[in-house]
This record gives structure tokens, sequence and C-alpha cells, in this order.
């Protein structure tokens, strides 16, 4: 029988051997649970990853930065799928390439399917990878090599003198629209505004006390009604553009929603042009959506560009609307020097370019000095013309 000693010594070897082998196990399982963690939160090729941030992640890999990605150039619907464009430069061909290899793997991973142009040795390429409901239009070129610049010799500088400004040719006549906005508030100035030439349009707020009154009209009097609809500006909601505004957080639905019944508020009304709307008409998602609840209308656009950033005219062609922009406000200043002075901006523009479109306000002061001026508006060169006549 063995001695309480003899076991005592046999347990104690059990306790070292357990308490050596214990932190390699300890470690191993942190290992495991670590490899783990990084396998559920990457996905295999990071095909759990959002799409657009894979495409920037497989570009970063080839050597282009994140901020020289153009994102959603332009967005266009084609058979019921959405198609973005997205622009991507290379530093060289091989770079190019290896992205291309790197978007067929993908689109194995994401059961998507691959176009690739029928000339891979063009310095720019399409690639058209589609998932189905939408599709990305993806132009990879590569960036030219750079050359060496050898600064030029300084030359003794001369005081800078003014640009002349070009001057319209001798005899030179153009079109001018006029437009009319914020048309529906009250119609105190509607029999005013009605007696002004026909070609003068009316742009009238939606869902105000007397928008249809004021449509109608202006509609009878023989002038061009449209439909100034709000849209969402840079500080909203600390500047309200009013009841039925198109906002850039809206859902699909809700923006066709509020557009469509925008138009029916405003009977006769041809075309739309936007109230505020500097966040608006700079995003082109939301400036696809309502073009192509125009073009189903069978309407016009004009862009008042209260931003310069604004893509309302680019989503417009793609949409196949009708469109012009803006090029002279008459009433930022509302005195009658002020809107004469910009009147005579507008007369000037149009006879060097052919046509111009100027936009005021259903004001006093404005429809005061347009009954004065217009009449010998001919004299100076400017024909009138409706806003509609110059769309296109």
């Amino acid at each position: 029988m063995p001695s309480r000693a003899s076991k005592k010594k046999k347990g104690g070897r059990f306790a070292d051997s357990y308490r050596s082998t214990v932190p390699w196990i300890l470690v191993a399982l942190a290992a495991l649970v670590v490899a783990l963690l990084f396998f559920f939160r990457s996905g295999p090729e990071g095909k759990d990853s959002p799409i657009e941030v894979r495409f920037l992640d497989l570009a970063g890999a080839r050597g282009v930065a994140r901020d020289s990605v153009v994102v959603d150039d332009l967005i266009i619907k084609k058979d019921d799928v959405f198609i973005r464009t997205w622009r991507f430069e290379f530093s060289d061909r091989a770079a190019r390439d290896g992205f291309i290899g790197d978007l067929e793997i993908e689109a194995v991973a994401r059961h998507a399917t691959v176009e690739l142009p029928p000339d891979l040795g063009a310095k720019a390429i399409a690639v058209l990878m589609d998932f189905g409901p939408e599709a990305f239009n993806l132009e990879l070129t590569v960036a030219a090599p750079k050359v060496a610049v050898v600064p030029p010799t300084p030359v003794p500088t001369k005081k800078p003198t003014a640009t002349p400004r070009p001057k319209p040719a001798p005899g030179a006549r153009g079109r001018l629209a006029i437009l009319l906005d914020d048309a529906g508030q009250n119609d105190d100035l509607v029999p005013a505004a009605a007696a002004l030439p026909k070609q003068v349009g009316i742009a009238v707020l939606p869902f105000l006390p007397r928008s249809a009154e004021t449509a109608t009209a202006m509609h009878e009097a023989g002038h061009e009604v449209w439909l100034h609809l709000p849209m969402e500006p840079e500080n909203y909601p600390a500047d309200n553009p009013g009841p039925g505004a198109v906002l850039v957080s809206m859902t699909t639905g809700e923006l066709r929603t509020t557009v469509h019944t925008a138009i029916n508020n405003i009977p006769f009304a041809v075309g739309v042009n936007n109230h505020m709307g500097s966040r608006a008409t700079a995003n082109l998602k939301t400036m696809t959506w309502i073009m192509q609840e125009l073009s189903a209308r069978g309407m016009a656009f004009i862009d008042s560009r209260t931003t310069t950033k604004t893509v309302a005219e680019r989503a417009a062609r793609a949409q196949g609307v009708p469109t012009n922009r803006r090029h002279v406000f008459l009433d930022n200043e509302r005195n009658p020097a002020a809107i004469r002075k910009q009147l005579e901006e507008a007369v000037y523009r149009c006879r060097l370019d052919g046509e111009a479109i100027a936009i005021g306000h259903l004001d006093r002061v404005t429809v005061q000095v347009l009954a004065e001026e217009l009449p010998g508006l001919a004299a100076r060169g400017a024909d009138l013309a409706k806003p509609s006549d110059l769309v296109r």
C-alpha cells in the first residue's frame, strides 16, 4: 500500500504539469477567438462589406486615393435598373488591370456579372458591374506619365489691366424670357402682372391660400404658368422653403409623391423651377428622381441656380427633360434703380449670347419697373420670349 508521502509526491508532479500547461491552452484559445473575430468581421474577400466601400478598398490597394474617386458622377435609369457611374484614375496600366481582376473575383463572391470592353488596351475603359436592381459603370483611366517641367525664366511683371468686357455685335438681337417667382401668397398683384406682356411667365408656389386661383387667373390672361417647387436649402430647417418641399432625406416614394402632389396643386403648369434648393439641386440622386417625374409628365425644368454646385441641368438632360438655367436675377435689391440695372444686364446677355432667362419676383416694385421698361425692350435689341421657348 503506497504511503501518504508517496501520494503527495505524485499529486505535486501533476499540479506542476497542470500549471505549466494552462497558460499555453489560454494563449491558443485567445488566438482562436481573435481569428474568428477577424473572419466574421471581414468576411471572405470582404464580401460582407457594402459594395461602395469595397470598391474604395480595392482601388486603395492599387494606389488610388479615396478622395480622387469620383462617386456617382452620373445616375441613369435603364430598364428599371439604376446605373451609377464611378470614375477611377490609376497611376499605371498594371494597377488598373489588377483592379479589373479584383472586380472579377468580387463579382463571383457577390453573384454579380462583369462586362469588360473588347479592347482592354485603351487608355480609358468602362467596366459594367451588374448586381440586378442596380449596376455600376466603372470608368477606369490611366494617368498620363508625369514630365518634368522646367520653370520658365521669370519676366518682369506688368501692372494688371482689366479685361475689356465683350460687346455684342452691332445690331445683334437676342431672345429674353422673364419668369416671376413666389406667386400664390396673395392675389393683390395678379391684375398688374396679368397686364404685362404675355411672354412674361409666372412661377407659383404650391399649397398657399391663393396658389390655384393665381395660376388660373394668369393662364386665362394668356401667361405661361410654372410650378415654383420648394426644395431643401443648405441651412434647412433654419431656412424653411415652405409646404410641399422636396428634401434630400426623402425615400424614392416620398419624393415622387411630393412632386406629383405639387404638380397637381398648380393647374396649367408647363414646367418647374426651384424655390431655394441649394442642397437639393446639388444632390444628383434627388434631382434624377425629380426629373423622372417631370419626364413622365412631359414638363420642362429651369434651374434657378441658387448654388454653383447644382447638377439639375445635368440630371434633366440625362432624363430627356427640356431644360435651361437662370442667367440674371432681376431684383435681389428691391429698388427701381437696381432692377433697371439688372434688366439692362439681361438685355446685354441675350444680345451677346443670343438668348437669356431673367428671374424676378411677383413684387410690387418689380412689376412696376417691368410695366415701364418692357414696351421699349425691342428697341434695345431684346425680343421677349416665353420661358418654354428657351428650354431644349
